[in-house]
């Protein structure tokens, strides 16, 4: 028979002719057999499933997906925060390290400005205007000021005098009143005046006690003063003296008990030093201290018979200290007439073919010397009419000082 044959009917007919099976047994011995059945009584270790752990690690897997991301996101903003905070906080400490370190920067560089170290404070005075700096001061530069004039002690056994214009306002708050003399001023600042910050050995003050006296100046000298010890050293003793006392007629050397001073390097009772504020007769070289630092000054405090040889000799170079002003080949003519006296150069001369600050060296040598001499210039066959603040067309400004300098105290 096959499948194709079966119908409902045959098969409800087929169930119908199937016998009843029946159980007459009672069921307490149904019960009896089952218990004595081992099949029944031996324990069965449940079948484990093993697919169990299999879904485990894969649910664990879906948890750590979704978890570690998360996870990560919640870790990198909490980095990112904390950088942000450490960042703040390092910002917040740099401010005051900033701050202090730009404060201490400034002093420090406020004290260099100050202190200058003055590489060469006379070589680069310049300044704001743009000009070349100049080596000599005048009139116009002493305005609501005083000047200080010094003799401070150069490289090579020579007095440089120097000037310090003052402002007036400072000077009536450390003396106490306008106008003072150059005792006063030598008394309130050369104590307090920092030589080696300026370049110049420690000189002053002077050893032993300094008087005034009318228009004299007294210098009682203590025992083993040393400024007799040598030719040299006397001369800048003698030189810085004759540089600083301005409007007195003399010095008087004393020893402690009133005597007159006896140097050794004249073996005689000293005689007083006559003092001329400025008009010695001296010409003027260049004169370079180690430090780089150029100066306009005397060759050794050398007088000259007059203003013309004093002028021609400044072509010359004198010793290997000091080197002329004046180019070798520059020649001119001085005209003297009163109080002005005329330089009259033989070829046109252009300023601006030189270098500029050995022009301004040569100009303002030349007034220097001339103002020793009492005498005004006026320079003739120039090109340029003017000239870093000279106006040619007109008789020069005549130098009230030397070489300036700021004035920088302990």
């Amino acid at each position: 028979m096959t499948h194709k044959d079966w119908n409902d009917n045959k098969i409800e007919k087929l169930l119908g002719d199937v016998p009843d099976i029946s159980d007459n047994r009672p069921m307490s011995e149904i019960l009896a057999r089952l218990k004595q059945d081992e099949r029944l009584n031996t324990p069965h270790r449940k079948k484990s499933k093993k697919w169990m752990p299999a879904l485990v690690a894969v649910a664990a897997l879906l948890v750590i997906g979704l978890l570690v991301p998360s996870m990560f996101g919640e870790n990198e903003l909490s980095m990112k925060d904390q950088s942000t905070d450490n960042k703040m906080m390092q910002s917040e400490d740099a401010e005051p390290s900033a701050r202090g370190a730009s404060l201490e920067n400034e002093s420090s560089t406020d004290e260099e400005a100050e202190m200058g170290t003055m590489d060469g404070f006379s070589t680069k005075m310049a300044s704001e205007t743009g000009r070349t700096h100049h080596f000599a001061v005048y009139s116009e530069d002493v305005t609501d000021s005083t000047l200080f004039h010094l003799g401070l002690a150069g490289d090579q056994a020579l007095s440089i005098a120097v000037t310090f214009i003052i402002p007036n306002s400072q000077i009536n708050e450390d003396i106490g009143f306008l106008e003072p003399t150059s005792y006063d001023l030598y008394k309130k600042y050369a104590s307090r005046l920092d030589e080696s910050a300026l370049g110049f050995q420690e000189y002053h003050p002077y050893k032993g006690n300094i008087a005034a006296e009318d228009h004299v100046i007294i210098h009682q000298l203590p025992q083993g003063h040393g400024y007799d010890i040598g030719s040299g050293s006397m001369e800048v003793y003698l030189d810085s003296l004759q540089d600083t006392f301005y409007g007195y007629q003399e010095v008087r050397f004393e020893n402690e008990d009133g005597t007159a001073t006896m140097f050794s390097e004249v073996g005689q009772p000293s005689t007083p030093l006559i003092l001329k504020s400025g008009r010695n007769h001296l010409n003027y070289y260049m004169f370079e201290q180690q430090d780089g630092q150029q100066f306009l000054t005397s060759n050794f405090s050398q007088p000259q018979p007059s203003l013309n040889e004093a002028l021609q000799q400044m072509k010359v170079k004198p010793n290997d200290v000091f080197k002329p002003v004046i180019p070798s080949t520059l020649n001119f003519e001085v005209k003297a007439d009163d109080k002005l006296t005329t330089i009259k150069f033989t070829q046109p001369l252009d300023l601006d073919a030189m270098e500029p600050e050995k022009a301004m060296q040569m100009i303002e040598g030349m007034l220097l010397t001339a103002a020793d001499f009492g005498e005004q210039l006026q320079f003739e066959n120039v090109v340029q009419e003017e000239w870093n603040g000279f106006n040619f067309s007109q008789p020069l400004p005549v130098p009230v000082g030397s070489n300036p300098l700021p004035l920088i105290l302990k």
